[in-house]
């Protein structure tokens, strides 16, 4: 699983247009996905995957970064 954080520039959730989930696999630019409050279909912009070393530790962390839009 990869912990990973989307962002949006409309609400995702409660509100919000950012929220962090589990996902099962590394999504990249023009993949969809289906999150949040509606059934609502996002597209991934762009994908940022983190590389954990000693200058970005495992601490509070994630492991994909993805800006979506609907």
């Amino acid at each position: 699983m990869y912990r990973t954080q989307i962002n949006a520039n409309v609400p995702i959730q409660n509100g919000s247009g950012q929220i962090i989930v589990d996902l099962p696999d590394i999504l990249h630019a023009g993949d969809y996905l289906m999150v949040g409050d509606t059934e609502t279909r996002w597209r991934v912009k762009e994908s940022t995957l983190i590389v954990h070393d000693e200058f970005h530790p495992k601490k509070e962390y994630v492991d994909l970064v993805l800006d979506v839009t609907k």
